[in-house]
């Protein structure tokens, strides 16, 4: 890999890793000062050539960056994205593999060890919490739950996104915004992951 490779899957990777998505061509030959956004294309294709990205043609910020969380050297790790998650009222359970995002390894911590895997939030019951629309909740899935852990969770078969909590009938899932009403499960509660950190919706 050249040295300009480099810097440019570097910057990839930052990209992806503080908003989220992978930069446009156009962003790549902005940032280095590039006039034409066919020497970002040279050097993505020879990255994804090398094995270093994946390139989705028609899918629009469609680079993937590849093989980072086996790199121990590396600051980031690579977390699948499993689809979107109902802040709001639960809803049925999906499983829909939409991607990866690279997550800083300071962020976090003892987790970086953890089984993990992202969701989009969709709904606004969590803003209490500082969880917005669109962001991106990382989860830690064999993380022991605790009271008041932000929790991905399974309630009667449909998944939701919610604050975990203890009342005088047991466990329920607590929302942070008084339009929606808390929920206590009917038959079943099951903690799917344990929200470690957050990646915040851009524009």
């Amino acid at each position: 890999m050249s040295v300009s490779q480099a810097r440019v899957l570097k910057y990839i990777r930052h990209q992806v890793a503080t908003s989220g998505s992978a930069p446009t061509y156009r962003e790549i030959a902005a940032q280095f000062r590039w006039q034409s956004p066919k020497a970002a294309v040279d050097h993505v294709d020879r990255l994804a050539r090398d094995g270093y990205l994946r390139v989705h043609r028609r899918r629009s910020r469609g680079i993937e960056v590849l093989d980072v969380q086996g790199d121990s050297e590396q600051v980031a790790v690579s977390v699948p994205i499993l689809g979107t998650i109902a802040a709001g009222r639960a809803t049925e359970e999906t499983e829909t593999w939409t991607g990866r995002v690279l997550v800083d390894k300071a962020i976090l911590g003892p987790a970086v060890r953890a089984r993990l895997f992202a969701v989009r939030v969709s709904g606004d019951s969590m803003i209490g919490r500082g969880i917005n629309h669109g962001d991106i909740a990382v989860a830690a899935a064999d993380a022991p739950p605790h009271i008041g852990d932000v929790v991905v969770a399974l309630i009667d078969r449909e998944s939701t996104l919610k604050t975990l909590a203890k009342g005088a009938m047991g466990m329920f899932l607590k929302s942070e915004n008084p339009r929606y009403p808390d929920l206590f499960p009917a038959t079943q509660l099951t903690i799917q992951g344990v929200v470690c950190t957050l990646i915040r919706k851009v524009g």
